[in-house]
């Protein structure tokens, strides 16, 4: 053997026996150099290393989560390091495994050391439950699913919101993970869709908004609105499974819609009635006439049906439609074309009697159109007076004596037409003064008729035609005269008087004039003058004689 064998070989001695005295020495201690967490108990018994051990600073962790952060000591977590495990740890270095790792840790760990960690365990389970609870009430958020409704007040809409979850499991297993003395740890939240997100809700919604709204029903000339209110007792959302999830719907219930076909059918069945032109003054206002309208049930429950969630809220209902001769629309458009050409207004003390034949004969005139080039008569359009038509017993003149006759006041009539006539500038063919002065009708363009002997009549000698529109109450009639414009003017003179006529004492008294009540006797002329487009066409002398009336001498 060479000297440098027999030297390792001393050297090997050397060192089993070196290690053998260490191992001797530290039997009931820890090998110098082991640490538990950083912290050195080499050389010491278990106790004094349980008692070292025990004063380790309570490590901190932080817990963080969206807006949250806090820290929390161990303790207040109720995780506590187990000291017994730790101070085991470290005895069971070089002194278990196999021969060579028990020879290696005793060579190695007095000169560099070994760390054996320190393990850390939940050591109070009903204290981190408590910590974890309130950090749930803190960091969770309910799921919010989805919903629209609609009724009489509109339409509400829940929006969805995602739900919030912590998860406690992960959140321990990273507690317990966590490095020491100090350690971060996020918290494991777990987010949790609604069945009825955005996506699921939002035909209904738009359905439900498109319906909340006046729905318009129409058949023929006639409509009737429906106000929102109404239109949501219609709807019906219902939650339906489409295969891909949950999904809320939006439909019509037919009972309901059934139900208000029935009701627009009760106010928009009628029969038809003609549009009206009603005097107005300058232009004749329109009073709306209507079609006869029938509307099919069935039909109109179906346009309803299909009408509730359009953008168009207008549903026109199938039905049997009549129209009148005169619609609203021709009627308006005839309003626009016309204007007041002539217009006159008598009146009249109150008379049951006269009253009655006025407006019998003023209801014969009204609504009558004169075409152009056409002649109209008094006689010729009022046609039998009689009590078969109507007319009754009122005063009246006969032979220049007050009487009374069937249809008495008719020159009333007559005189208030006559004088619309004039004013509208058409050419007179034919008026008759009374036989004595009658103070309620203008001085010299009174027009007497009396059937058979004496008649009112014109010519409309324009290019438009005439309606004439008449109405009688109990103390007046009116007369107005509406055509297209025509380029006419009239000039009408005051009237001229003279040879003034009083009674004698020996005329007789008419019985219809109170006693002490004269009218004196006159001659009279008035003139008119017609323009066409500012060209004098007529020049119109109307002469008239009066004789005097009186009721007697007075009393």
């Amino acid at each position: 053997m060479g000297r440098r064998a027999r030297l390792v070989g001393a050297m090997a001695v050397t060192l089993l026996l070196g290690t053998a005295l260490v191992a001797l020495a530290y039997r009931d201690r820890v090998l110098p150099g082991v640490r538990v967490a950083g912290i050195e108990i080499g050389g010491l018994t278990e106790d004094e290393a349980r008692g070292r051990l025990g004063r380790i600073p309570t490590p901190t962790i932080t817990l963080t989560g969206g807006a949250l952060s806090e820290t929390y000591a161990d303790t207040d977590l109720g995780l506590a390091f187990d000291v017994d495990v730790g101070v085991r740890a470290a005895f069971a270095v070089g002194r278990e495994d196999g021969v060579l790792t028990r020879l290696g840790d005793w060579l190695r760990t007095p000169f560099a050391g070994r760390d054996v960690g320190l393990p850390r365990i939940v050591a109070d389970a009903p204290r981190l439950d408590l910590v974890l609870t309130a950090l749930a009430g803190t960091v969770e958020r309910p799921i919010v699913e989805g919903e629209v409704s609609i009724g009489g007040e509109g339409v509400r809409v829940r929006e969805p919101q995602t739900g919030l979850a912590l998860d406690r499991e992960r959140l321990v297993d990273a507690l317990l993970a966590a490095p020491v003395p100090s350690a971060s740890v996020a918290l494991p939240i777990v987010t949790i869709a609604p069945r009825l997100d955005a996506d699921a809700i939002a035909d209904a919604r738009a359905a439900a908004l498109a319906a909340y709204a006046p729905l318009t029903l129409v058949a023929g000339s006639e409509r009737t609105t429906v106000d929102a209110p109404r239109v949501a007792a219609l709807v019906r959302i219902t939650e339906q499974d489409s295969g891909d999830g949950a999904r809320l719907v939006a439909s019509t219930d037919a009972a309901a819609v059934t139900a208000l076909a029935a009701d627009a059918a009760t106010r928009l069945d009628g029969d038809a009635r003609e549009a009206v032109l009603v005097p107005g003054g300058e232009r004749l206002v329109v009073e709306p006439g209507r079609d006869g309208v029938r509307v099919d049930l069935a039909g109109a429950a179906a346009a309803i049906d299909r009408a509730v969630f359009t953008a168009d809220r207008v549903a026109t209902l199938p039905a049997a439609v009549e129209h009148p001769r005169l619609t609203t629309d021709a009627a308006r458009a005839t309003a626009d074309r016309l204007v007041l050409v002539g217009s006159y207004t008598t009146y009249f003390p109150v008379n049951q009697a006269r009253a009655t034949n006025i407006g019998r004969a003023a209801a014969t005139f009204d609504g009558t159109s004169v075409a152009p080039g056409e002649s109209f008569s008094f006689w010729g359009r009022i046609g039998e007076v009689s009590t078969r038509t109507g007319y009754v017993m009122a005063g009246t003149i006969i032979s220049g004596v007050s009487s009374y006759a069937i249809g008495g006041g008719l020159c009333q009539v007559s005189t208030t037409f006559f004088n619309a006539v004039i004013r509208g500038g058409y050419r007179i063919d034919e008026r008759h003064p009374h036989s004595y002065y009658i103070e309620r009708y203008p001085l010299g363009l009174d027009a007497a008729v009396f059937a058979g002997a004496a008649d009112m009549r014109w010519t409309n000698d324009t290019a438009e035609p005439v309606l004439i529109r008449a109405r009688g109450t109990a103390t007046s009639v009116t007369f107005w005269l509406y055509s297209a414009p025509t380029g006419r003017s009239v000039e009408i003179s005051d009237p001229v008087q003279w040879n003034i006529v009083w009674p004698s004492p020996t005329q007789p008294a008419d019985p219809q004039h109170a006693p002490g009540y004269v009218v004196p006797g006159r001659d009279a002329l008035v003139t008119r003058i017609v323009r066409q487009d500012g060209v004098e066409i007529y020049r119109d002398r109307w002469y008239s004689h009066y004789a005097p009336v009186w009721g007697g001498p007075a009393q």
